[in-house]
Parts: structure tokens; C-alpha cells; sequence
């Protein structure tokens, strides 16, 4: 398959990584469609070599490995190992090193643009908006920690397809486009013109570390250009932060009862709710025409609201009534209670503690909250409880996270909530004034 050739926009200086050969299944026969590429790495080698397989049909999240119904993922049978300084090298891997070294994550995470059609809208995330350069949307794809997004569009003339809604596109322009999440400031651009096909150029992609990111100069998957991405600083995730002081005493255990957010779509707040009961009394009630006089349990309670910045949780606030109630709901998943029907297992998932918590997964199921909890071998009520989170699927662990409680770790579990799939909000102590919060991969 031809290269790509022509560049008229190249912003940030790029290298090559070039495979000797075209991936293949067996001798002289080459894989006709690669779909991913495989990385792993070698526990001796920890800022050295990459390990490069191909995978023609995806890895199918990897499902054989909870689920002996599901085949295995096919591999080339070739592979190799590469290093990127200073400098692209490449090696023939032999079978030993493949089968010895991890597999590192280096899949996108897709997003999309909020326009009707193709060639319209943008691609909004985190409070931030990004453009494409081409005239016609392929695809947004996030790196795995969330840090970069790249953006590949392309234009040319729409040709009359029967198969295709709209048409194809049999010849055009392709961009790649890679932006800074954090900053909103585009980091790299890169143009080709005049390509074949411009809807089959837009992988397989491969971030690295988010160090690296490879796109293909073929659709063999042979040859990549490698862009070099800024130092990379990863955000600090999970945020933990304490809320404005509540008055009044309260004789009970505080409710975290619902989240919203405001209509503003500009804002990046979340709204909380806290209910705390403050009296537990019984009164009597008169005799009423033909109802008796009788005794009853009065409680009464009062509801405080919080907006918490989803960009920074320590700037958090007190909110008004009048907030809350214009705000609309934010869906939200709590840990399942004992007797009802636990989360949906596509595998297992292990446990840090010496005693599960449970675990449940986000409202849209990408992501799954492990809780477990080691007790003081002196004091019982307190000890170190544990919070992994996992992508669902695949079962790649994101995080793990390491708290002191005091009192019952599984009220605090019981407590957290998914918040729209993407936030993870855990209480730190019963009084429900400390939380940790999980800003995901993904999250708007």
C-alpha cells in the first residue's frame, strides 16, 4: 500500500517508525486488515523497549481472559521491539520476550463532535471546544490518561454510494490534529494531501505513555509517524477536599442524596445535596373529628447544597435553594445494598484489603469501583480502606487509591456515588464533610 506523501502543514518535528516487514499470519502470507496494534513492556526495560504486535481483529476487550466461551484475540506472528531515543530503532522480537512482557495500554477513547452531520459541530470537553481542520469528521480520539485529543478530519468530494449513507469520499485531504485538554492550545498539525480513501487513513492509532503518538503512513500499518507530545504531567486524581462547615448540630448520621448540575451548559460545577436530621422527637396529636388522638415520631431535618468546580474540587461552596432547584438531575449509581442484584460482572476484579466493600460500576458501565478495607489489628473501627477503579471491560486498572478511616468503612462505600458514568465521589468520614473525587478519562 502507497505511503503517504505530500505534507503542507507540519507543526511539531516528527520521526518515522518503520516495521521491516508487513504483518503476517503465517510465512509469505500477510494479514490483508489490521484493526490495533498490541504494545507491551518488560519489567527490566521500564523507559526502554516496546514490544509491537498486530491484532487484525481487535482484542474483543480481551473477554477471553474471565470468559471461557470467548476465543482469543489473533495475533500476528510476528513482532518487534521498539525504542524512541533518540531516535526510532527497531528489532525482530522473539517469541519469549512477546509472551514475557505486559501489556500496556495505548487505546483512544472515542469522542464526538456535537454537530447533526459531518461537517458541522465541534468537540466540546471539559469546558473546552475543539475544532478540526478538514471539512468532514472521522474521529476524536482521547488518550488513555485523558492528557491529549486528537482529532483526524478530511475533506474532498462526495461521491453517489448505495451502500454508504451520503456517499464516500474516494479522494481527498486528511488532518490530524492533537490538542492539549488542559490548556485547550493545539500541539501538533499535520496534512496530506490528495489521498486515496481518505476514511481508511485514521488508524490504527497508538499513544504511548502519553509521551508518543503513531499514526499510520499506510494502511498496511507497517510504517508510522511518530510525534514527540510535551513533558506530560498527569493529573492528580482522585481530589480530595473538605466542604464549608454545616451549623447546627445534628443527632444523626448525615445523607448524601442527590447530584445536579446547573443549566448553565457553560458551567463546570457540580451540585450536591446533604441531609441531615436534626430532630427525633415523639408528639401527640389531638383527637380531629372522627380520627383518635394519638403519638407519633416526628424527625426533622435540614438539606444543605454544595457546588463543587469539577476542575478544581477544593474551590467548592455553599449553593442556594434557588440553585438547586433550577439545576437538572445528574444520573447516578450507588453501591448495590445487601440482597439486591450486584453489578453487572464481565470479570473479576481483585481486591487490595483483606475485606471486600463491594463494587459497582458507572452509570454507563465504562468504569468499575472495587472497594475493600484492612482493619486495625488494635482497634477495630478503624484501618485503611482501599478504592480501585477499573475499566469495565478490558479490566485495565486506572487508579488505586489508599484512605485512613475511623468508624465503618462500608457506611463511607455505601455513600459513594458514580456520577454520570465519569465522577467518582467517595465520603472520607461519616459526617460526610471530606470526600475524594474521580475526575475520569472522558468525562465532559
Amino acid at each position: 500500500m502507497p505511503r503517504l506523501q505530500s505534507k503542507s502543514v507540519q507543526s511539531r518535528a516528527t520521526t518515522k517508525l518503520s516495521f521491516p516487514e508487513r504483518w503476517y499470519e503465517e510465512a509469505d502470507r500477510p494479514l490483508d486488515f489490521i484493526q490495533q496494534l498490541e504494545v507491551r513492556k518488560l519489567s527490566s526495560s521500564p523507559g526502554g523497549e516496546f514490544f509491537f504486535a498486530a491484532l487484525p481483529n481487535g482484542d474483543n476487550d480481551y473477554a477471553h481472559e474471565w470468559s471461557k466461551e470467548t476465543s482469543k484475540p489473533v495475533y500476528s506472528e510476528n513482532s518487534y521491539a521498539a525504542t524512541f531515543t533518540p531516535t526510532p530503532r527497531v528489532r525482530a522480537a522473539t517469541k519469549q520476550e512477546w509472551e514475557s512482557a505486559t501489556r500496556i495500554v495505548t487505546g483512544s477513547r472515542l469522542l464526538s463532535s456535537n454537530g447533526p452531520d459531518l461537517s458541522s459541530g465541534e468537540i466540546e470537553y471539559r469546558g473546552k471546544k475543539f475544532r478540526k481542520s478538514g471539512k468532514y469528521w472521522q474521529s476524536g480520539l482521547l488518550s488513555p490518561g485523558g492528557k491529549w485529543l486528537a482529532i483526524f478530519s478530511y475533506t474532498g468530494e462526495r461521491q453517489q454510494d448505495l451502500f454508504l449513507d451520503g456517499g464516500s469520499v474516494r479522494n481527498g485531504d486528511i488532518f490530524w490534529d492533537v490538542y492539549d485538554t488542559a490548556s485547550g492550545e493545539k500541539v501538533f498539525e499535520w496534512r496530506a494531501t490528495n489521498v486515496k480513501s481518505p476514511t481508511d487513513r485514521s488508524g490504527p492509532v497508538v499513544w504511548l505513555e502519553e509521551r508518543y503518538f503513531l499514526f499510520p503512513e499506510d494502511l498496511d500499518a507497517q510504517n508510522f509517524i511518530v510525534v514527540t507530545l510535551p513533558d506530560f504531567v498527569p493529573e492528580k486524581n482522585p481530589i480530595t477536599f473538605v466542604l464549608p462547615s454545616r451549623t447546627g448540630a445534628a443527632q444523626r448520621a448525615p445523607e448524601l442524596i442527590e447530584t445536579r448540575s446547573p443549566r448553565d451548559a457553560a458551567s463546570r460545577e457540580l451540585l450536591i445535596a446533604i441531609r441531615e436530621e436534626t430532630e427525633r422527637v415523639t408528639r401527640h396529636q389531638a383527637a380531629k373529628g372522627m380520627e383518635p388522638a394519638r403519638d407519633y415520631n416526628y424527625r426533622g431535618s435540614n438539606t444543605y447544597y454544595y457546588a463543587i468546580s469539577l476542575d478544581d474540587p477544593t474551590q467548592n461552596r455553599l449553593a442556594s435553594k434557588e440553585e438547586w432547584e433550577s439545576a437538572g438531575i445528574r444520573q447516578s449509581r450507588r453501591l448495590p445494598a445487601e440482597g439486591e442484584k450486584a453489578h453487572q460482572q464481565f470479570r473479576p476484579f481483585p481486591k487490595l484489603g483483606e475485606i471486600s466493600g463491594g463494587s459497582f460500576y458507572s452509570s454507563i458501565g465504562n468504569w468499575t469501583a472495587v472497594f475493600s478495607y484492612t482493619p486495625n489489628a488494635a482497634a477495630k473501627t478503624s484501618g485503611k480502606m482501599f478504592v480501585e477503579v477499573f475499566e469495565t471491560r478490558p479490566g485495565n486498572k486506572f487508579s488505586s487509591t489508599e484512605f485512613p478511616y475511623n468508624g465503618s468503612a462500608e457506611a463511607l462505600f455505601k455513600s459513594a456515588l458514580w456520577v454520570d458514568g465519569d465522577y467518582l465521589l467517595v465520603p472520607l468520614n461519616t459526617s460526610l464533610d471530606s470526600f475524594a473525587l474521580w475526575n475520569m478519562p472522558g468525562a465532559r
